[in-house]
């Protein structure tokens, strides 16, 4: 295996990291209070089955206000860039109508979609272009252990992370897309599947919009979002001992919080919703520029009241 295509699954298997290398604070740690046992009928329909997509699932099952959400309608997913003739087939038996696309320029460069043709993909890229974190985290791991404990050691690594949600919610051209994702998944004629890298972090974002905008519990929106740790842990473990196996890293544990995800990530960005527009209705509203008409298309497509 080449460099290149070593940091390429390095970078994979690090999700949704492509914003550009913001500024850190010295904000602690975010801590919420425990996440209830997550009890959803149907909850063994939500993954996908695609064995080169691990964190591909439905979002549907959870009890929301007036209902629950329904199955077969939206799905989240990390790459699609190694789906084989088969999970292709599977795309079309979810009868997924529209594919959106929150990589970076690069990320789908290096990595094309592989979808149907009968598919449309939509790219709503979600990161700085004026300084590519996708490109910031390969010159890292290019820098030797002494530059990747500069930048990720000391709990810097997971500052980054919560830097990057809170950075979701402050950055117009990130407001845009999530927005424009929004309308598209509740004017949509049939089932969507939006993704990222790996599914966890711009993907993660935007499942907790939908999810809070439908009602569901808090408890049940972390739940879903820490999902990703388990279905990520085979691929990032084949990563990192990859890139040890060659040289590239010593200290795996410096990645730990690039490659995963935390509670107090997805805490900092609702956070920062109160911060900045005092509520998530604000935030929906003049944040995201979507209007009570859409969301109630969202709730009239994604609720089922039985």
């Amino acid at each position: 295996m080449t460099f290149s295509r070593a940091l390429r699954g390095a970078i994979a298997a690090s999700a949704a990291i492509c914003l550009g290398v913001l500024p850190l604070t010295s904000a602690p740690a975010l801590a919420g209070p425990a996440a209830p046992v997550l009890q959803a009928p149907g909850k063994a329909d939500r993954p996908m089955g695609l064995p080169h997509v691990p964190n591909a699932r439905d979002i549907g099952g959870y009890r929301a206000h007036g209902g629950k959400v329904e199955f077969g309608q939206v799905y989240r997913a990390d790459a699609l860039d190694q789906l084989d003739a088969g999970e292709q087939q599977q795309l079309v038996s979810h009868n997924i109508g529209a594919v959106i696309d929150f990589r970076s320029p690069t990320e789908s460069r290096q990595a094309p979609d592989k979808v149907p043709a009968s598919i449309p993909v939509t790219a709503l890229p979600v990161y700085d272009p004026a300084n590519d974190f996708f490109i910031m985290i390969s010159q890292v791991i290019g820098g030797g252990p002494a530059k990747q404990q500069e930048v990720l050691g000391d709990g810097k690594g997971a500052e980054i992370m919560r830097t990057y949600y809170r950075w979701f919610v402050t950055d117009p051209a990130a407001r845009d897309q999530f927005g424009t994702a929004l309308r598209a998944i509740a004017t949509a004629p049939g089932p969507v599947l939006y993704h990222c890298t790996a599914g966890k972090d711009r993907t993660g974002w935007m499942t907790a919009i939908i999810m809070e905008a439908l009602g569901v519990a808090k408890g049940q929106i972390y739940k879903d979002f820490l999902q990703s740790n388990d279905n990520l842990a085979a691929k990032n473990e084949a990563t990192l001992a990859g890139l040890e196996s060659r040289g590239l890293i010593t200290d795996r544990a410096l990645f730990a919080p690039i490659l995963g995800v935390q509670r107090d990530y997805l805490k900092a960005a609702f956070d920062q919703v109160q911060q900045s527009y005092g509520s998530f209705e604000r935030f929906v509203s003049e944040g995201l520029g979507v209007d009570s008409g859409t969301l109630e298309a969202l709730r009239s497509k994604l609720l089922n009241k039985r």
